[in-house]
This record gives structure tokens, C-alpha cells and sequence, in this order.
């Protein structure tokens, strides 16, 4: 039986109730649709209430249901309790079938496993193709037989690659295949295509024999290769080979990938051939770091490097932080400077970028000492926001999680001995990426720099402490175990400048309560509003696109939509609103056409292009939206601020504004709402 979504089962729940029937305008107000949406649903359902002997007739205008409509009464009451999946997610279980598909599968198939019609499949597949085409892939209709994807075999498999690890949460999955703890999202989103046991098993070769000779850059370097390596067995075994050259860049690498092969059961090595040797060799070698270079392209010039380098050592001098171990960045850095100084007629505007603003109050510390070290190294003189936009590479750098496998902890206890051992022991074998481990107790904490340590425990309260810490018992139990597991997840390590070391005392009690419950409602009716939304804009018209945008926006949210359009525009028009390397923008104002402050993420069916904060054009897939009164408040403001900032404060979080579920951006702005609830001063 096909399940309806959510829309369609109230859309049919409406048209039951109603008696005398609904006409196309209540239903566009009931459904808060537009009236091509309404006749959309009307033409999926149209099969299957015929086969329940239903059909929705219009009479004088008025939508009714007619016909054996009980039989939809245990259709309805299944509907309740199903949970439907996103139209992101599901886009992305499609695909990932498809592309691990060895033949054609059927619409109805898709439709079934999915839990959807046939036409919100064949709407999918369009969105398919379009995205797979600039890989030179291809979704294949044929009639009678099914649908698939063709192309070349490797790029496939590095789509599918990039899908897979764009769904799945990096720290569960390591924690899957190095524990076997479990990971929910598997079932979802192979559909039993693929065992999730092969994967443990591919980490267990790959870290008897690849991983210990060569040096990747991330952990999400290593989970691409278990990933791609366990896609390649899939495709093999359905005959599906890559075609791969001999080259002196993957020979080097070719014997241990056979050592990996020979680790495997003999039904997942059967079908692997010398091809999939090479191309997986490949794999590897694109991510052993030892064998990356700082080197340019020839036509970036080797001074600018020379310059680039040294304003990154003297960066790390002067902020105490080590900014030079990832080739990646440095790459990134230098080809933005050089962008800079190509593009020195073409600069931003010297005017404030709200989101860059806030990220330079949060890492004031590290945005100081850029602007220190820039003019020694360069002479092109910059305005604030292309200072703030070189910050934000650095933030991005200095937040990046790769780092945070070598994490400090303080234990604070009563005396300082006895149990505290037995919690600093459990808290080593249990949460392995914390090398250093220190203990003291309340008479001597005042004297500690807070600023060395990332995880403060803590076997008792602290009032008014000045960082936050985690309360367990001297056992460490295990809830208390996941509970940690669950914060390092999180975890980004802060600016320690702006921490304060010392304990304070509560003054003012009641009105600091009162203020945190003002800054508690308000971050969550923001986060509650905030929704992943389809734009169905039909061209590169950005101001239409607004206009669609504004007008699912409720008017007690804004008064005036053309006003706010036209704010929106002329924001746009003084300064770039691109993420530079991303399909994402930031979409800002306020005016008076607005009366309460809102957030949400916009998705295009069609991409625009934009220039970036770069000046660099790109493509726009999606755009966040803030609005606000033309006065806010300091709350408000502050709010606004940090929600803003959390879209830029480093890659992991902008990915999640690109490419993530509603569900996703509320869980991170919750956190980070959280984790700045205003402390006493």
C-alpha cells in the first residue's frame, strides 16, 4: 500500500470534513500552498484513491471527496503515527540507490521503499538529473524496464561517496566501525543495499594495512576511504569495474592494497580485479598528506607564496596556534590573497557584513593578530570586511575538528587524590582522543589556567564558574561516558582570550534569571521558526526569487513584503552575500516593513549566480534569510548575532546551512544557543 505524506493526508482529511466541500482558496489557506501545489496533489492521489474507490469531484467550484470514502478512516489513523522523511533525505536515499544499483529499477519500486507516489519519485529524478549531469551522469528512463544512472564508473562512485558523507554524522560513524556502536541512519540510508558490517570490516583491513603508512589529513579523509573503498567491493560484485591506468603515483601503494584485499571474506575479494586495485590505490594516494605538496598551480606566482607563508607563521607566532599543518588551507589562503591582489580594482565595499561582524567579536583575540600581521607582510591595504573575510579562513582553520584528537582535561575534586585517579584513568580508555589529563582541587583552582584545558569534569558543583564543565561521579558511569561522548561531538574549541579565569559571585539573581529566560524564549521561538523551505523560482531573476521567498512568510512576521524586497536588493547591491567555496548566501536586513525577527534557509529549484564575498562568481543553490525591525533590541541583536555567526564559524556548520535538513540547522543552532546563554559579568 502506498503511504500519503503528511500534505496529502491533510489535504484528504480536509476535503472528508468538510461537508458541502472546500473551494481552491480555502484549500490554499489550509494548506499554506499555492494553488499549482493543490492541483499537483490532486493529480498524484488520483490513482490511488480510485482503487479505494474514492474520487474527488468539483462541483460549482467546491472540492468534496465522493464515493467509499470510510475505507480512507485506517488509512488515516496508520498516517499519524508514520514518520515522514525529508524531501532532502529522501532526494539523497534515492540517489544512493541508484547509484549502487547494477541494473534498472522500477518507479514503483522507488515509490514503495520510499513510502511515496510514483509522481513525487518522477519530480525527484528530475532534481536527479540535473544534479548528477555536471558529473557527466545520467538518469536513463526506458519504459517497461525501469530507471538508471549511467557514466563513468569512477566519477559514480565519488558522488555517491560525497552523498554518503554529507548524511552521515563523522563521529557516529568512527564510533560504528571502531566500537560497533550503532548507527541509525545505516538502514535509512542504504535500504539494506549494502550489510553496515562490511563497513567495520573494510576499516579493519584498511587499519591493519593502508592506514598505518600513510598520513591523512582529517578523520573525514579516512571515513572517504573506508566509504569509497566500501562502494568499490559493492559495485564489484555486481560486475561494475572502473577503468583504471597504471601510473608510478598509485604502483607505489599497489601492494598494500592487495595486503587489504587478502584481509576481506573471500565473497566480498571474489570479484575484485587489478582495476579496482588501481583505482582504490588512487584513492589513496589523492589523500596521503606525505605526499601533498604546498606547491601552487604554475600560473600562481611563487613570491606571493613566499609572502603567504610567512604571514601565516607570523599569525601563529603572535596568536599561539599552530596555522601551519594543513596544506589545504594554506591553498585556500593563498588563492583568496591572490584574488585580492588581482581583483585590487575591484574591492569590497567598506561597509559592515553583519555575519563577519559577529564572527570578529567571537575570535577578537585571533582577528587582532591578523590585523597586526598583515601589513608586515603585505602592502595592499585592506578595508574591515576583507580583513573580517581572511578571518574567517583562519576561524574556519582553528575550529576544524581534525585537531581535536589531542584534547586537554582538568578534574577538579575535593582533595585532589584518591578517586580522582580512578575518574582520570576511566576517562583515558574511554575517551581515547584526550592525551592529557590534570587534577586539582577547589583550593588551588583559582590559580589554574583555564585556558590549557578543552573538557573541565568536575565531582562536584561550581557556582558561578566561569567555564562550562561537565558534572560526574569519581566512577565515570556510563551515561555519564555517552553523555561526554555526545558534548567532544560538539565541540569547538573557543577563542581563550575572551574566557575569564578567575570565579565570580551571583550578584543581581533574579534579574539575571529573568534575562536568561528572555534570551531562552526568544532563541527558541527563532529556532522553532526556522525551517529548510523550496523556492520554486523559474529563472535567474533574483528579486522574483524574494518575492516567492516573502510571500510564505506570515504578515505578522512582515508588513510590508515589496518594502522589504527592496531592502533586501539594495543590501545585496552594496556588498556581496556569497560564502566563497559554497553554494550557500547570506540574505540580510532590517527595516521598518518588518515587525518580528525571523530566520529561515531558502532552497532554489533553480541556481543563481551571485558573486561571493571573494568577489568571485558562483552559483547560489541556497540562501539564509534574516530579517529584523529597523530597531531591535540588545537581546535581539545579540540573538541575531550569534545565529549569524554560527553559519560562518567553520566548514562543518556551513555545510550543515548548505546541504542540511530543518531537523539538522535546529539541532545546531540549539547547541550553539546554548552554549552562549549569557554569563554573569
Amino acid at each position: 500500500m502506498v503511504k500519503l505524506t503528511q500534505r496529502q493526508e491533510k489535504l484528504l482529511t480536509a476535503l472528508a470534513e468538510s461537508g458541502v466541500g472546500l473551494s481552491l482558496k480555502d484549500l490554499e489557506g489550509l494548506m499554506k500552498v499555492s494553488r499549482r501545489t493543490i492541483y499537483r496533489e490532486f493529480a498524484d492521489l488520483k490513482l490511488y484513491l480510485q482503487s479505494q474507490g474514492v474520487a474527488i469531484t468539483n462541483e460549482n467550484g467546491l472540492y468534496r471527496l465522493t464515493g467509499q470514502v470510510a475505507k480512507l478512516d485506517g488509512v488515516f489513523e496508520d498516517e499519524v503515527a508514520k514518520q515522514e522523511l525529508t524531501t532532502a533525505k529522501r532526494e539523497s536515499i534515492l540517489a544512493c540507490q541508484l547509484l549502487l544499483a547494477g541494473q534498472a529499477t522500477k518507479i514503483i519500486s522507488l515509490a514503495l521503499s520510499l513510502k511515496v507516489s510514483e509522481g513525487t519519485i518522477q519530480r525527484d529524478l528530475t532534481k536527479l538529473e540535473r544534479s548528477l549531469s555536471q558529473y557527466d551522469l545520467h538518469v536513463i528512463k526506458q519504459k517497461g524496464v525501469g530507471v538508471y544512472i549511467e557514466g563513468n564508473e569512477a566519477k559514480r562512485r565519488q558522488v555517491l561517496t560525497g552523498i554518503l558523507l554529507n548524511e552521515l554524522n563523522e563521529y557516529y560513524f568512527l564510533r560504528y566501525v571502531q566500537k560497533g556502536e550503532e548507527v541509525a541512519q545505516f538502514k535509512q540510508l542504504f535500504l539494506d543495499a549494502i550489510n553496515p558490517q562490511i563497513f567495520r570490516q573494510v576499516y579493519q583491513g584498511l587499519s591493519q594495512t593502508i592506514l598505518p603508512v600513510v598520513e591523512l589529513n582529517s578523520d573525514r579523509q579516512m571515513i572517504q576511504l573506508i566509504l569509497i573503498a566500501t562502494i568499490s567491493i559493492k559495485r564489484a560484485q555486481l560486475g561494475k569495474h572502473p577503468h583504471a591506468s597504471k601510473t608510478k603515483d598509485n604502483l607505489r601503494y599497489l601492494a598494500k592494497v592487495y595486503e587489504f584485499f587478502a584481509t576481506l571474506d573471500g565473497s566480498l575479494r571474489a570479484k575484485l580485479t587489478t582495476d579496482e586495485a588501481l583505482f582504490i590505490a588512487s584513492q589513496i594516494h589523492l589523500r596521503d598528506y606525505s605526499e601533498q605538496q604546498f606547491d601552487l598551480n604554475e600560473d600562481q606566482e611563487w613570491p606571493l607564496t613566499l609572502k603567504v607563508r610567512q604571514f601565516v607563521l607570523d599569525v601563529s607566532k603572535d596568536f599561539g596556534w599552530n596555522f601551519q599543518r594543513n596544506p589545504d588551507f594554506f591553498k585556500r589562503l593563498t588563492r583568496h590573497i591572490l584574488n585580492l591582489e588581482k581583483n585590487s580594482h575591484d574591492r569590497l565595499p567598506n561597509v559592515q557584513i553583519e555575519t563577519l561582524q559577529t564572527l570578529t567579536t567571537k575570535y577578537q583575540g585571533l582577528y587582532n593578530s591578523i590585523m597586526k600581521c598583515w601589513p608586515q607582510n603585505f602592502e595592499l591595504r585592506l578595508v574591515i570586511p576583507e580583513y573580517q573575510l581572511i578571518l574567517l579562513y583562519f576561524a574556519n582553520e582553528y575550529t576544524n575538528r581534525r585537531y581535536l584528537q589531542d584534547l586537554a582535561a582538568l578534574i577538579v575534586c575535593e582533595n585532589g587524590i584518591g578517586t580522582a585517579n580512578i575518574l582520570a584513568s576511566r576517562l583515558k580508555k574511554e575517551l581515547p582522543e584526550i592525551k592529557r589529563v590534570s587534577i586539582t582541587h577547589l583550593a588551588v583552582l583559582g590559580q589554574v589556567d583555564l585556558q590549557q584545558y578543552d573538557l573541565i569534569l568536575s565531582t562536584l558543583e561550581l557556582p558561578g564558574f566561569p567555564r562550562e564543565y561537565q558534572l560526574v561521579s569519581p566512577l565515570l558511569l556510563n551515561d555519564e561516558v555517552k553523555r561526554l561522548k555526545d558534548y567532544l561531538a560538539n565541540y569547538h574549541r573557543p577563542d581563550y582570550g575572551q574566557v575569564k579565569t578567575s570565579l565570580v559571585k551571583h550578584k543581581n539573581a533574579l534579574k539575571k534569571l529573568s534575562q536568561m529566560k528572555a534570551y531562552l524564549d526568544l532563541s527558541l521561538k527563532l529556532i522553532t521558526q526556522t525551517q529548510v523551505h523550496k523556492v520554486a523560482n523559474q529563472g535567474s531573476d533574483l528579486g522574483a526569487s524574494i518575492e516567492e521567498t516573502l510571500a510564505h512568510i506570515p504578515g505578522e512576521i512582515i508588513n510590508d513584503k515589496e518594502k522589504v524586497t527592496l531592502a533586501l536588493l539594495r543590501r545585496i547591491n552594496l556588498a556581496p552575500i556569497g560564502i566563497p567555496d559554497t553554494n550557500l548566501a547570506l540574505l540580510h536586513t532590517s527595516d521598518a516593513g518588518v515587525n518580528q525577527c525571523y530566520f529561515g534557509i531558502y532552497e532554489l529549484a533553480h541556481p543563481i549566480k551571485m558573486l561571493g564575498m571573494d568577489r568571485e562568481e558562483m552559483q547560489v543553490s541556497r540562501y539564509t534569510l534574516m530579517v529584523a525591525p529597523k530597531e531591535v533590541t540588545d537581546l535581539e541583536q545579540k540573538v541575531l548575532g550569534i545565529i549569524s555567526s554560527s553559519i560562518v564559524m567553520n566548514s562543518e556548520n556551513t555545510n550543515v546551512f548548505e546541504t542540511g535538513t530543518s531537523e539538522a540547522v535546529q539541532e545546531l543552532l540549539a547547541n550553539q544557543l546554548l552554549n552562549e546563554i549569557p554569563k554573569e559579568k
